[in-house]
C-alpha cells in the first residue's frame, strides 16, 4: 500500500525556468553528481580501468533498485514534488538523458539535465519532481533508495505549474 503525507509549505511562484547543465557547483545544495572521473584509475589492467570511491552515500538498512519510466508532461509543466526523509535517492538514466526538477527549502525551483553515463545522488529531504525525458517522449531510469521507501517514506507537495524550458 502506498502511503504519503501531504505537506503544505509556501514556495515562490514561477512561470518558467530554464534547464541547467549539471555541475558540482550548481547541484551541491541538492546532492552530488557522479560522472566519469578525470583522475587516474584506482586500478587498471590490459582490459579494464576501475575508479573507486567516486561517490558516497549512507543508507540505513537494505536498499532496493527500481525502474521508473516517465513520459513528457503536458507542455513540459511540473507541479508535483516529493521527498524522502530517511534516505538519499540515486537516479541513473537507462536509455536517454532526463531533466530533474528540484525544489529548494527556500522555494527555488531548478531543473538539471542528467546525461547517459551520469548519475545523481539526491540528499534525503530534498524535494524532487518526476524526471522529464530530454530527447524523446519517454525515458527510463534506475532508482536506488532505502528498501520500502515508496510505502513508508514519501511526502508530497503541489505547487503552481512551472514550465520547464529545455
Amino acid at each position: 500500500m502506498f502511503s504519503s503525507r501531504e505537506v503544505k509549505l509556501k514556495f515562490m511562484n514561477y512561470d518558467s525556468i530554464s534547464v541547467k547543465a549539471i555541475s558540482v557547483e550548481f547541484f551541491q545544495p541538492y546532492g552530488q553528481i557522479v560522472q566519469q572521473p578525470l583522475t587516474q584509475p584506482t586500478a587498471e589492467g590490459e582490459t579494464f580501468s576501475f575508479w573507486s570511491d567516486i561517490a558516497r552515500y549512507h543508507i540505513q538498512g537494505n536498499t532496493e533498485i527500481g525502474l521508473c519510466t516517465v513520459t513528457s508532461p503536458p507542455d513540459n509543466r511540473v507541479s508535483d514534488f516529493e521527498r524522502h526523509l530517511k534516505t538519499p535517492e540515486i537516479l541513473i538514466p537507462a536509455d536517454t538523458p532526463f531533466i530533474l526538477p528540484l525544489l529548494s527549502n527556500d522555494g527555488q525551483v531548478e531543473a538539471f539535465r542528467v546525461n547517459i553515463g551520469e548519475a545523481v545522488v539526491i540528499h534525503a529531504g530534498v524535494w524532487h519532481g518526476p524526471c522529464i525525458p530530454a530527447e524523446k517522449s519517454d525515458a527510463t531510469y534506475y532508482v536506488i533508495f532505502r528498501q520500502h521507501t515508496p510505502a513508508e517514506d514519501v511526502e508530497k507537495i503541489s505547487i503552481d505549474d512551472v514550465l520547464i524550458q529545455a
